[in-house]
């Protein structure tokens, strides 16, 4: 582990305690007292956020690959995604991603990634990202509530997906997304990303996702795919990978989610199988606050 990774996950860390206790102090001046009763009425999939985006639409991530809206003012997402991708060439690769997501007001948004990389048994630093979002209206009131996403990646090392150096990088998103009735989410993201740095690579990218919850909100049942098409430097070929399958989420807490994915690959430059692990945690937004429903 570099030293550079090193201090970067000691920010993260840091930035995480900090703005743990600020909405501790914030949660303590305006504290409510709910009965299990009142708990267990609460549906943790569409409680409503500053935007009147249903829960699963303000936690920045529907799943492990696709993203949805914004979070509502002061609301902060932080986030650790492991992808493994097996039998690709007879080699594995694994991403560690480590995220923080903060909700700014009118529908803007600022994100840092951290990624990981381990190919075989070699470790590396691969990239650190800015993102900036914003979504243009208040939910529902623009059909599949489009969200625009800028993000800059500054490339450090090899590539967990192609093996190669990873450049530095614009990346522009569409994020879409929308609630069919109360307890179905479905959320589609276009993407470019253009290097612009060591080569000309190219990569448009079609993520998917859709989620059921049950139970409140506490379990997710969905199925999510990734379409990616690469042009890379000192390649007369371009490269498709497609992999799709189920996926599952569950709730322990409010704020605390655990989510899993088996994705199958379904071209020839696809892994065999990627496998996907997510751990998220939010403070702030409709999961931090709970008003008691009113008595007959």
């Amino acid at each position: 582990m570099t030293a550079m990774f090193r201090a970067r996950f000691v920010f993260v860390l840091c930035a995480t305690v900090a703005f743990a206790n600020l909405f501790a102090e914030e949660n303590e001046t305006q504290s409510v007292v709910v009965t299990g009763e009142d708990e267990a009425e609460h549906d943790q999939f569409t409680e409503l956020g500053e935007y009147a985006q249903p829960a699963w639409a303000e936690r920045s991530r529907l799943s492990s690959t696709t993203s949805v809206y914004v979070l509502s003012p002061s609301e902060m997402f932080v986030g650790n995604i492991w992808e493994g991708d097996f039998g690709r060439h007879e080699k594995s690769a694994h991403d560690f991603v480590q995220e923080i997501d903060l909700g700014l007001p009118h529908r803007f948004e600022l994100g840092l990634e951290n990624e990981f990389g381990l190919i075989d048994t070699r470790a590396h630093e691969t990239s650190a990202t800015l993102e900036a979002r914003y979504a243009f209206a208040n939910w529902n009131a623009v059909p599949f509530n489009p969200a625009i996403s800028l993000e800059y990646v500054f490339g450090f090392g090899k590539s967990a997906h192609t093996f190669e150096r990873q450049p530095n990088a614009v990346v522009t998103r569409l994020l879409l997304g929308q609630n069919f009735g109360d307890h179905f989410g479905y959320g589609l993201n276009f993407s470019i990303q253009q290097a612009v740095s060591h080569g000309n690579e190219r990569e448009y990218e079609i993520d998917q996702a859709v989620a059921y919850g049950t139970l409140n909100g506490k379990i997710e049942f969905g199925a999510e795919s990734r379409y990616t098409h690469e042009t890379r430097r000192g390649r007369a070929d371009e490269q498709d990978e497609f992999v799709i399958g189920p996926s599952f989420s569950w709730k322990p807490t409010r704020q605390l989610r655990v989510g899993v994915a088996e994705l199958f690959g379904c071209t020839n430059e696809s892994p065999r199988v990627a496998a996907l692990f997510s751990l998220s945690y939010e403070f702030g937004g409709a999961e931090a606050v709970v008003t008691p429903l009113p008595r007959n």
